[in-house]
């Protein structure tokens, strides 16, 4: 470890001088209201990905409509060793809620960055170890280290207690484990997680109209990043090579490899089809695309249930028929979608 580095890890172990000062920083603004509805009720998939959750919430959180930016998740393709991991573009944000993200370099400790933003009213992304988030108890909490984003935003000094959201919760961690949480790093190495400055100091009061009229500009942008190639029949093919691979690992493996393929392409299009439903309702012929997109998201849970045994049995079952209905599905919903927002 370098110099540098090693003398980075003693800072992030003390406290902030921040401390010293007493009372809640933070917005008022940012307190949860409860799960946005993508994350409750009868869901398919209850989470999509860390990102995409965190945003969700916080836009909720802001009494903002999350489905403007979430036109990406139109474009999800088979990368070949998962599906695509969908996120939500910095530009997309700025445009249709006046809301900047900026990188966060941390260079002091951790929670002196936390509270130093959260005086000027932004909020901060941060990577951090599900290993100490006691809101995750009977899960990761003190049982297993996955790397995870939390949007904090706000921090009492007199209770040494952080406020956050985290996939579909709000939630706070104090004491020790938010000492844990903040001097963990990433790795081995100690090196300091990767952070973002979410400001909010410009948000636009733009009308439900307004925004609906970015989403589509907006949906024409994304459109022309839809896959050329239908990417369920992409998957397909590569899931002979995958039943391999699964045959051979363990339990732990298996939801490894789910998480990066079928959960990220059934959310992705549960959350295409809301998307869809919500253009329809400002006037887009994308309704008819909707049941379509619905079906993928199913059939994908359908698969996740019909391959969790092949680590145990070490056979990879016949699943022709379900990724087959699933590739029509895709191919149905792009006839709609490709003439109003494809290339």
């Amino acid at each position: 470890m370098t110099a540098w580095m090693h003398g980075w890890t003693v800072r992030m172990a003390a406290r902030s001088d921040f401390d010293a000062q007493a009372g809640f920083v933070g917005s008022d603004r940012l307190v949860w209201k409860g799960p946005h509805p993508w994350h409750a009720g009868e869901r398919v998939w209850s989470t999509t990905n860390s990102h995409l959750d965190v945003w969700v919430e916080l836009l909720h959180t802001l009494d903002l409509d999350p489905a403007p930016v979430l036109l990406p998740t139109l474009c999800a393709d088979f990368e070949g060793d998962q599906w695509t991991h969908t996120n939500i573009s910095r530009p997309d944000l700025w445009a249709a809620y006046g809301i900047a993200v900026d990188d966060l370099c941390v260079w002091r400790p951790l929670l002196a960055h936390l509270v130093e933003q959260f005086d000027r009213g932004n909020v901060v992304l941060v990577e951090v170890d599900e290993f100490h988030l006691p809101a995750l108890v009977g899960s990761s909490y003190q049982r297993e280290h996955v790397k995870t984003l939390i949007a904090a935003t706000g921090y009492d000094r007199d209770a040494h207690r952080l406020r956050y959201l985290h996939g579909a919760l709000g939630a706070e961690v104090d004491g020790r484990d938010l000492d844990a949480l903040l001097t963990a790093g990433i790795g081995g190495a100690q090196l300091p997680p990767s952070s973002w400055i979410i400001k909010l100091d410009r948000m636009s009061a733009r009308t439900p109209a307004e925004r609906a009229q970015i989403g589509v500009a907006l949906a024409r942008l994304h459109g022309t990043r839809i896959p050329a190639r239908n990417p369920v029949r992409v998957f397909g093919e590569s899931l002979r090579s995958h039943g391999a691979w699964l045959a051979g690992g363990d339990a732990e493996h298996y939801q490894r490899w789910a998480f990066a393929t079928l959960h990220q392409c059934g959310a992705s299009f549960e959350l295409a089809a809301d998307v869809c439903a919500w253009l329809a309702t400002h006037g887009e012929a994308s309704e008819p695309a909707v049941p379509h997109l619905r079906n993928v998201s199913y059939s994908a849970r359908t698969l996740h249930q019909r391959l969790v045994r092949v680590p145990q049995s070490g056979r990879m079952p016949d699943v022709t028929h379900t990724v087959e209905d699933m590739a029509r599905s895709w191919d149905e919903a792009m006839t709609v979608l490709r003439p109003l927002y494809g290339a």
